[in-house]
């Protein structure tokens, strides 16, 4: 029996729209790892879809993409969170480069190490990565994770907005996926997490003008706050006709939404021969005319997650926290919340509600 002492409270996925806080185990640490003193723990959309759909596998293209109903016993109950930003505890023998006291943000990436991504060093891309989106307790006040995971915060660089580096380390991947140059106009297809730090990565890099079409006011502010030049409503105004007058379509479009009207959309206001990136995780499938790419030439790019395993920290996590760092991407405008450990189910159906004026929120155990 496990000793009080060595208890502490987490957030599980029990089924759709069914989180808790329950009493979990605190483990120590093992060779090779550290215990992080998590700070603050940010609210993801791949949570967000997890919570509405029930077990969400990474890869599963042999079964659509989903976990069958009948299957969910082996994934649930689900620790949940993430996005984690904290301070190094406790270090476990053969830990080199990593001590106490140090500020971290947690690269969750790990591969098998044996796949062919992984020989490669795609390890986000690893062939074992095929259960749920990630099983880590980031709702927690502790965790503990291999040293590779564990990448180290400039000093200049809160533990608040070290927290925002995994989203934003998804957006700079799909920006640097796209091949953006400076001379490119962009347009950006929702404007969530990922879709405005595709704002602020393609700001930072440059590109000569940002579109972005959004339904939600307060997110369309945020984008602007992170270096849009254009917003649309496209309740209010066609988003493909306004982005072609002005621009006779754009060389560079991201789809970070989720529908098929945002896809083809992306698709239909991009120039002929040039690139749309998808980073969406779509909850089902979508239905899009294929002469939208053939008969444009147009290249359909998917980026997912961002590099990791012993390239954690040289990856896209330490290019975001370089550019946090130096003020080229300010994360503030983003965060909108700040809740306890027992507020994260009502932040949930917060998120998922279409009339809020929330975007990123971080759990603060």
């Amino acid at each position: 029996m496990i000793q009080p002492h060595r208890m502490m409270k987490a957030v599980y996925l029990h089924g759709p729209r069914d989180l808790r806080v329950e009493d979990a185990d605190r483990r120590d640490v093992a060779p090779g790892t550290v215990a992080v003193d998590i700070e603050y723990t940010g609210i993801c959309g791949s949570d967000l879809h997890e919570y509405e759909a029930g077990p969400v596998p990474i890869r599963a293209e042999g079964t659509d993409h989903s976990i069958p109903e009948s299957d969910w016993d082996e994934h649930l109950p689900k620790p949940m969170g993430h996005e984690i930003a904290g301070t190094v505890s406790t270090v476990g023998e053969n830990v080199e480069g990593i001590d106490v006291g140090d500020r971290v943000t947690l690269n969750m990436v790990a591969g098998c190490h044996d796949c062919r991504y992984c020989a490669t060093g795609k390890y986000h891309l690893c062939e074992q990565g095929d259960g749920g989106v990630v099983s880590s307790r980031g709702f927690a006040d502790r965790i503990v994770v291999p040293e590779s995971m564990a990448v180290p915060i400039p000093d200049e660089v809160s533990l608040r907005h070290a927290t925002l580096a995994e989203p934003l380390g998804v957006s700079l991947r799909g920006v640097r996926r796209s091949g953006l140059d400076s001379t490119d106009r962009v347009a950006v297809f929702g404007a969530g997490p990922i879709g405005l730090g595709v704002v602020a990565a393609a700001a930072a890099g440059g590109a000569r003008e940002i579109y972005v079409s959004e339904p939600r006011a307060a997110r369309r502010e945020a984008a602007e706050a992170l270096g849009a030049d254009v917003v649309i409503d496209p309740t209010a105004i066609d988003a493909v006709e306004r982005i072609k007058r002005e621009t006779d379509r754009v060389e560079v479009s991201f789809e970070c939404a989720g529908t098929a009207t945002t896809l083809t959309d992306a698709l239909r206001s991009t120039a002929y021969g040039e690139t749309v990136v998808v980073l969406s995780v779509f909850e089902e499938e979508v239905s899009i005319h294929p002469n939208d790419i053939m008969q444009a030439e147009r290249q359909l790019v998917g980026s997912f997650g961002f590099q990791g395993g012993p390239l954690a920290s040289r990856s896209e996590f330490a290019t975001v926290l370089d550019l946090i760092g130096d003020g080229r991407i300010n994360p503030e405008p983003m965060i909108t919340d700040t809740v306890p450990l027992d507020g994260v189910e009502a932040a949930f159906e917060d998120l998922r509600d279409p009339d809020s004026d929330q975007i990123k929120v971080l759990v603060e155990p």
